[in-house]
């Protein structure tokens, strides 16, 4: 259900209507500057009237120069990366009857989202009640909680991305949302060479583990409850409202987590098990605080029991996307530079030597890619280049495995289906298949490490063999080194024999998300200050608001696809703002709702160095 009846949507915009600005018709527009902090706290006292008020009259919306393109020049618009956030902006526009391409650097659709298939051939032939439909495994994004944030793809509302899609495909290419299982008894705890069961009351107990931890509350609360109890203050004024909540986030923006927990009076050694126990090696000492808590509502306001998958692997989604957009990505299109025109009209440069000319660009990539396109002609300011270059992004790997069976199934410790196990060992985690546990025969697909952070770097190592005569180290032999370990680990780790599961063992598939050109990192997670000082000058246009950025990072949903899908809806919008079009922009907010103020770059913010 909608958040909003169409009544109360045209009511809003017609009393905001009077507010709206005059487009500008051929020179600069200097928005009159705002204190944006108090249009903030004006926000969080009722903070849809404010939204749709700024609909209309975008005079607040962030303070940057608007030309409107000539009428000579087509509305055209050029997508950069054909991931989530590209393929969803292309179906806006399709919404909207804005043309517009797609250039994909690589040689598949998807980005981030990305499932391998053990058997491509053996897959493409399958149907769900096949085993050989479940012979893969989800190297990106893999599962969405349920919660009303991510409601834009996995809700039921006209506007929800996952029912959009499924009224438009064939039945072999619905979008069906499966359970996931998260946690789930019998699955493991293994830490200082001891391992428990994750029932165990005591599996998350640091004495249990003979871990010199003295502080008597780990005894009695887990080490993730411990970490609860401190930021539920936040993650409860997230709840209550997004907006107001983030606001609070901003207070603590420039902490680290190690900080933060050591002004609360935690020791080292205590906050070191908290972070083995709950994240990755390193995380507390870069993750800023706004950015774990930012994850842990995440966690806390969906129901750990009702997390759902998507059967037959995530790439459902933007296989499901591509097939409705009516321009499809254009794979293996480098583009390598984009210019501004003089009658203010982009040109990108793609493969070197072709060029194409656009009304205006919606760069999807991640920023490390984008870092490596020039955009001079541009004339970014210092801080624009400051955060595509300084934003940061996760190192995240993958292993997946092949097994003869699910033998996990039968385990004497105790058999289960789904859910995770977990590790000080080099794996540190290890994800059991959720799809497929009712299909008898399913193949023995797992996810036997899954890891980020210094985790995720020495792991990822191992895949990196690089040139024999034009790059060092050459190491031809890591990637066997890998696999043993990972399946030395994986045996220690689930109690049974390396030779047990080297008779099982079929093949592998590993991907090190920072070690990607395409992608130079996994997902964006935030330093100290990022967030409110770093992230907000990518939240609007440059370029005369012709040059838009989206993406995962450049919204409050880092590492989720609903990040993607709301800067993308960001972006759209702010391409009907430069050119003016009323009637488009009320149209669009009735066919495909809202989104956070948040994501608007309307949040409380005042940069340093503001002009």
């Amino acid at each position: 259900m909608s958040l909003f009846s169409t009544r109360t949507l045209v009511t809003a915009l017609l009393l905001a209507q009077s507010f709206a600005l005059p487009a500008p018709e051929s020179k600069p527009v200097q928005l009159e500057e705002r204190n944006i902090c108090n249009d903030g706290e004006l926000a969080a006292k009722n903070p849809r009237a404010a939204f749709f008020r700024k609909v209309v009259d975008e005079s607040n919306y962030s303070n940057h120069s608007r030309v409107p393109t000539p009428k000579d020049v087509p509305l055209k618009v050029g997508i950069i990366g054909g991931g989530a956030a590209g393929l969803y902006a292309a179906i806006l526009l399709d919404s909207l009857g804005i043309d517009y391409d797609i250039h994909e650097v690589s040689g598949r659709i998807g980005g981030r989202i990305y499932t391998y298939h053990f058997d491509q051939e053996a897959w493409d032939k399958s149907t769900p009640v096949d085993p050989a439909y479940y012979d893969y495994y989800d190297v990106g994004a893999m599962r969405f909680p349920p919660m009303p944030y991510m409601s834009r793809i996995i809700g039921n509302d006209s506007w929800s991305l996952i029912p959009y899609i499924n009224a438009r495909v064939a039945e072999r290419d619905q979008v069906v949302k499966k359970h996931y299982i998260f946690r789930t008894d019998n699955t493991f705890r293994r830490f200082n060479g001891i391992t428990s069961l994750l029932q165990d009351p005591n599996s998350a107990s640091p004495a249990r583990y003979d871990v010199p931890v003295f502080n008597s509350t780990f005894n009695t609360q887990s080490a993730y409850n411990v970490w609860k109890a401190q930021v539920s203050s936040m993650t409860t004024a997230l709840s209550a409202n997004f907006d107001t909540g983030f606001n609070l986030l901003m207070k603590y923006d420039s902490m680290t987590v190690r900080e933060f927990l050591l002004d609360q009076g935690f020791t080292n050694t205590e906050i070191d098990w908290m972070e083995t126990i709950n994240d990755a090696t390193g995380h507390y000492d870069m993750y800023s605080m706004s950015q774990a808590v930012l994850e842990q509502w995440i966690f806390d306001s969906a129901d750990i029991d009702n997390w759902s998958l998507i059967n037959g692997g995530m790439d459902m989604l933007t296989k499901g996307m591509n097939l409705i957009v009516k321009n499809k990505p254009v794979l293996h299109n480098r583009v390598s530079d984009i210019k501004k025109n003089a009658n203010g009209s982009l040109k990108i440069v793609v493969n070197g030597s072709k060029e194409y000319d656009y009304a205006h660009v919606i760069s999807t990539v991640p920023l490390g890619a984008l870092q490596a396109i020039n955009m001079t002609e541009l004339e970014l300011n210092y801080f624009e280049n400051h955060a595509i270059r300084s934003l940061n992004y996760d190192p995240s790997t993958k292993i997946g495995f092949k097994f003869k069976t699910r033998w996990w199934e039968n385990l004497a410790t105790g058999p289960f289906k789904g859910g995770q196990s977990f590790t000080d060992l080099p794996i540190r985690r290890c994800v059991y298949p959720s799809y497929g546990v009712d299909v008898p025969g399913a193949p023995g697909t797992m996810i036997a490490s899954y890891v980020w952070g210094q985790d995720a770097s020495r792991l990822g190592s191992y895949m990196n063999p690089h040139n024999e005569k034009q790059q060092a180290p050459y190491q031809p032999e890591s990637i066997d080194v890998m696999v043993d370990l990972t399946l030395r680990n994986l045996a220690e780790l689930n109690g049974v024999s390396h030779e047990f599961l080297l008779s099982q063992f079929e093949g592998y598939h590993a991907y090190d998300w920072y070690g990607s050109a395409y992608s130079n990192g996994a997902f964006a997670i935030f330093g100290p200050g990022q967030f409110s000082s770093t992230l907000p000058w990518l939240m609007r246009p440059s370029a005369d608001g012709h040059m838009h950025f989206a993406g995962e990072a450049l919204s409050s949903g880092h590492a989720w696809i609903i990040g993607a899908v709301n800067s993308a809806w960001r972006t759209v919008f702010e391409i009907l703002c430069t050119e003016g079009l009323e009637d488009k922009k009320k149209q669009f907010v009735e066919q495909w709702g809202v989104i956070d103020e948040v994501d608007m770059g309307w949040y409380n913010w005042s940069p340093e160095g503001f002009p």
